[in-house]
């Protein structure tokens, strides 16, 4: 693989910092190790990955970085293996774009034909003329994500190591057109110098790559250039899906992070446009539901009516905490129930999230204990001496002691409606709910 001492003297002489240059000498170890077992083919690489980095996204952008400045060390004197590792790269970049693009389709909720629509939006509709647009409108953008998926990066999308947030570009630009644009009849005018200095265009790169294939599409898009002061956006086969597109966006506040659309906006849920009247719940909670197992559908269904008789209600600008639905009287937060984004976990599992410290003796504990013993094992990560940190939480299961992190907190894998019945009653008494 060469000479280790030398590559360390290149990244030295290119100015990199010596923690990097640390890091680098025992990916050097690594990547040997990875190619001794696969030969030079881009496969090793994923190996590579495996061994040289953790969960921890910082770690796996550093190797992805020491992979790119090696290729570069060694392009002229081995380029079959410089080349190797930049296609096995590339290869791993692909797939992960597919794989996101693929998640976000399948986000895409189709609307039914009786959905009653916002009265708002409907002056130049029919409420069958808006819900038959936005369901034009839907499957137009599922047809963008089956092209984007054949070639992601012909439509510009990342080919290097990012995070989740630079594959949301779809609905990135098409919001930000809106947010940047002026409507009337069936043709947005947008405001060109607004939309290329908003943080959200900003991020992507290759913008003009994700425009082209807008109008491979159908949609028209002129004169898409930095130094137009405006360029319209149309849809000449079908202008009600400007109308519709137009709605949709306009009831998101532009001023909100993206990040915080959650899935079911990113989604094209119809939630957001429904009529209000004929919603059975907050319309944030719904958008939410319809993405629920049953078995999360009942328990959220009861775990609502039950905040409800204690005085909590969803804050529609904070309705979800870690992935969950979360329920709030003033600063209070009641009984997290859901599938959690937190710690890096993207499950479909559903756990309940709470921190027991004042109620570990109750009687109904040891049926907790024996119905999720994994809820509690000891998960205290230092802090072990004469002065524990406030977050430790002491206490015993069958008369052996335990140490917990309320950092951690107690999580109840897949409970059942009457799990979370009996925990909500001990949550209560812990957070003196009445």
């Amino acid at each position: 693989m060469g000479n280790k001492q030398k590559f360390l003297q290149y990244l030295t002489e290119k100015k990199k910092k010596q923690n990097y240059i640390d890091e680098c000498a025992v990916y050097m170890d690594h990547l040997s190790a990875a190619f001794d077992a696969k030969t030079i083919s881009p496969a090793a690489i994923p190996d590579f990955n495996e061994r040289a980095s953790s969960c921890s996204r910082v770690a796996i952008k550093t190797a992805y970085q020491f992979l790119d400045d090696y290729a570069k060390f060694i392009e002229k004197e081995q380029p079959l293996i410089a080349e190797a590792i930049r296609k096995g790269c590339r290869q791993i970049f692909e797939q992960t774009a597919k794989d996101e693009v693929k998640k976000r389709r399948n986000d895409i909720l189709p609307i039914s034909d009786d959905v009653k629509i916002t009265p708002k939006h409907l002056s130049e509709l029919s409420n069958e003329q808006f819900v038959k647009a936005f369901g034009d409108l839907q499957r137009l953008i599922i047809a963008c994500y089956d092209d984007i998926e054949k070639d992601p990066f012909a439509w510009g999308y990342p080919d290097y190591y990012t995070t989740g947030g630079y594959y949301n570009r779809i609905n990135n630009i098409l919001f930000a057109l809106v947010f940047c644009g002026e409507y009337s009849k069936g043709v947005l005018k947008v405001d060109a110098a607004k939309f290329f200095a908003r943080a959200d265009v900003k991020r992507h790169k290759n913008i003009e790559m994700m425009i082209s294939g807008f109008e491979k599409m159908g949609f028209v898009i002129e004169p898409f250039d930095k130094k137009s002061k405006a360029f319209t956006l149309s849809c000449p086969n079908n202008p009600n899906m400007i109308i519709v597109l137009n709605a949709y966006a306009g009831e998101i506040d532009e001023n909100t992070p993206d990040w915080k659309y959650i899935i079911p906006r990113n989604g094209f849920s119809y939630r957001f446009i429904e009529c209000p009247s004929v919603q059975t719940h907050e319309t944030v909670f719904l958008s939410e539901f319809d993405y629920m197992s049953s078995a999360l559908q009942e328990i959220q269904l009861w775990l609502h009516a039950e905040a409800a008789k204690y005085g909590f209600t969803i804050d529609p600008n904070e309705a979800m905490e870690k992935g969950m639905m979360l329920y709030k009287k003033g600063s209070k937060r009641f009984l997290l129930v859901g599938q959690p984004q937190f710690y890096l976990m993207h499950t479909k599992e559903i756990f309940i999230k709470t921190i027991f410290r004042n109620v570990l003796k109750h009687d109904d504990m040891p049926e907790l204990y024996r119905r999720f013993p994994e809820t509690f094992l000891s998960n205290c990560r230092g802090c072990q001496g004469a002065n524990p940190c406030s977050m430790r939480i002491e206490f015993t299961v069958d008369s052996k002691p335990r140490l917990c992190c309320a950092y951690n907190s107690f999580l109840f894998k897949n409970p059942t409606l009457d799990d979370v019945k009996l925990i909500l009653e001990l949550f209560k008494l812990e957070n003196k709910i009445k």
